[in-house]
């Protein structure tokens, strides 16, 4: 009598972007990135290094440096940035992610900090929340008043202003600095650390109720990013039986017509929001953003592109929509309060 374990066939759940995810939850990952023109300059006077800051997991982060000349400050404002990729794809090393990066910190002036977390599928949302604490808590310790013992990094010790620090990402990311802006509020960290603000650069949220704006592409207009991609990223990223309208996706709590506060700490900090005037995620960007308003004690800034679809200003980063945004990002970082 054969062994009824052996028998059970595997099949295949889920082929889309390079990943294929089978019945038995085992993955299999293709190689995908996005092969860009170079940008307008070489950007060689940046910096850049690898660091692990969490062993155990095996997280780390890529830092980016723009080199000091007379004119500009000794200490830099301090990015944490989180990429974007449905939760699912890329890190700092991917090629897309990097040049987005280099022509931020050097543009903007900043020390760039961005950040790896682990992928979904294996490991599914809260997974890249976690990670996220982890980098924000590491960054924390690098400061050079906490007290607790750890050496900075020289890079941070010499050049970072950690009285202003700021949470960005770009789609799935900005979904992620969303919530690590609601975990940690204006709390007091100690030190010399301040969270001064978020950068969500058009935020991946969604929801199962369909807009007019998310099903345009059914009237002939074809999106950059369409409801396949969306659904794609939300099946393999949210927990196990989850639907859209799990919180981590919509930010609405539709049960309760309020915003949730995954161990809101406070309110958050002043929020720059860019969208993309034709991106199907605009509607719950900006329905997001109302209830943000209502919250009480919210800044949030809208900064919107007309002509513009998801991700302009990581695949556009040489036109002037991407350079006003950072102009923008830039004068924001430079008069937080």
């Amino acid at each position: 009598m054969g062994d009824s374990a052996s028998s059970v066939s595997v099949s295949l759940v889920e082929d889309f972007y390079g990943i294929k995810l089978y019945s038995d939850g085992s993955v299999e990952r293709g190689e995908l990135d996005f092969h860009l023109p170079p940008l307008s300059q070489s950007y060689e006077h940046v910096l850049y290094k690898d660091i692990v800051f969490n062993h155990t997991l095996g997280l780390w982060a890529r830092l980016y440096l723009p080199n000091s000349s007379p004119s500009t400050p000794t200490r830099l404002p301090v990015i944490l940035y989180f990429h974007g990729g449905g939760f699912c794809l890329f890190t700092p090393q991917s090629s897309v992610m990097h040049r987005f990066c280099v022509k931020w910190a050097a543009d903007a002036g900043a020390l760039i900090v961005s950040v790896h977390h682990r992928l979904a599928p294996e490991h599914r949302l809260p997974a890249a929340y976690h990670d996220s604490v982890s980098a924000l808590q590491w960054l924390h310790s690098q400061s050079k008043t906490t007290g607790g013992g750890e050496r900075s990094d020289p890079w941070f010790d010499s050049h970072a202003d950690f009285s202003k620090v700021f949470l960005m990402g770009e789609s799935s990311g900005g979904n992620i600095a969303h919530r690590l802006g609601m975990w940690c509020g204006r709390q007091d960290w100690g030190g010399d650390m301040r969270i001064r603000g978020l950068i969500l650069l058009c935020p991946f949220f969604g929801g199962e109720a369909r807009t007019a704006f998310d099903t345009r592409e059914k009237q002939g207009t074809s999106p950059a990013f369409t409801l396949e991609d969306s659904d794609f990223f939300w099946r393999m990223a949210l927990p196990t039986g989850s639907d859209r309208d799990h919180h981590f996706c919509n930010p609405l709590a539709p049960q309760t017509g309020t915003l949730d506060v995954w161990s809101l700490g406070g309110p958050l900090p002043p929020t720059v929001m860019v969208i993309g005037g034709i991106d199907i995620l605009r509607s719950k960007q900006l329905e997001y953003c109302e209830l943000l308003k209502k919250c009480g004690e919210q800044i949030i800034e809208i900064v919107e592109f007309e002509e513009e679809d998801h991700g302009f200003t990581l695949m556009k980063m040489d036109e002037q929509s991407s350079i006003k945004v950072i102009e923008y990002a830039s004068n924001f970082i430079k008069f937080a309060a």
